[in-house]
């Protein structure tokens, strides 16, 4: 696949990119513990749909403000839209059961799914370093799963396949940004994305809809503005950051998620808990480093 800019520029965009979805990942993280907050009142996919719907809102009035959408590979913008939707449908509904780092931690395996598809339907190789980051965040997130687990049992329950589940979908997702954002622009990725993302998780939130308190909606409101914010950093830094890095430094986000666990939500993470997350960190820190060299086409 030829570079989408020009060679001597690459790196500093790439790094740019880089820190960009640094940024994106620590609101997302910050967005996973509290909507882990917010469904002590409400459903998961209630969460869901008011999350979208926040960011439906917010696309509203960037087109009110005089930011036109000009939408242009439409059938990718549809796939970015069913399969994101779908994917936080089933992080909301994990979120909802498990502890928020476990939850995180599980969704964001997606780096191995993202790298997979990248390569199937985008051309991207892998090259060493990402093999070796994705193989330390794999098992890093193993062994948190384990480490939270009940003696005699793996961990690997109905929620955890869930969690998995939006892993999947999530790192489908990812590969079709990164495709569509060379023809689109990061805010007509988010409409689409917030649009199809509340057709797809209504039904669900209206089934089992619950009436949240005033707390409630100020953290489900809070939750959408975040998600707004780290989305669109994401959806920017796609143009430039392969897809398979960017899916290892969103690693951050399970971190993220949880020290505000343990530190803000009373998680009490065990030894193998966290030098799970250790080596989670260590991988990010290593996808980081490899983003600054000149990707391969």
């Amino acid at each position: 696949m030829p570079p989408l800019v020009a060679p001597r520029t690459a790196p500093p965009r790439r790094t740019a990119g880089s820190l960009e979805l640094v940024g994106s990942s620590l609101l997302f993280g910050l967005m996973a513990f509290l909507a882990k907050r917010a469904t002590a009142e409400v459903t998961g996919a209630e969460a869901a749909f008011l999350r979208f719907v926040v960011g439906a809102a917010a696309c509203a009035g960037a087109v009110a403000a005089g930011r036109r959408l000009r939408p242009v590979n439409r059938r990718g913008l549809l796939l970015r839209g069913v399969f994101g939707g779908l994917a936080v449908l089933a992080y909301f509904a994990a979120l909802e059961h498990l502890p928020v780092g476990t939850a995180t931690l599980l969704t964001y395996t997606s780096p191995i799914f993202t790298a997979l598809f990248a390569s199937l339907y985008l051309g991207e190789r892998a090259g060493r370093a990402t093999g070796v980051t994705l193989a330390l965040t794999a098992i890093g997130v193993a062994l948190v799963v384990r480490g939270g687990a009940s003696p005699g049992h793996l961990g690997f329950g109905r929620w955890e396949l869930v969690g998995l589940s939006s892993a999947a979908l999530s790192g489908a997702a990812v590969t079709t940004i990164r495709d569509v954002r060379r023809t689109d622009g990061a805010w007509e990725i988010f409409a689409a994305f917030c649009a199809i993302g509340a057709l797809a998780t209504a039904p669900f939130a209206i089934a089992q809809w619950r009436s949240p308190s005033a707390t409630g909606w100020a953290l489900l409101v809070a939750v959408g503005l975040l998600a707004v914010g780290a989305q669109l950093l994401m959806n920017h830094a796609l143009r430039e950051v392969r897809a398979a890095t960017a899916g290892v430094i969103s690693q951050l986000t399970p971190v993220a998620a949880l020290a505000l666990g343990v530190g803000l939500g009373g998680d009490r993470p065990t030894a193998t808990s966290l030098l799970g997350s250790a080596l989670t960190v260590g991988g990010v820190a290593w996808a980081a480093l490899s983003a600054r060299a000149p990707a391969r086409s």
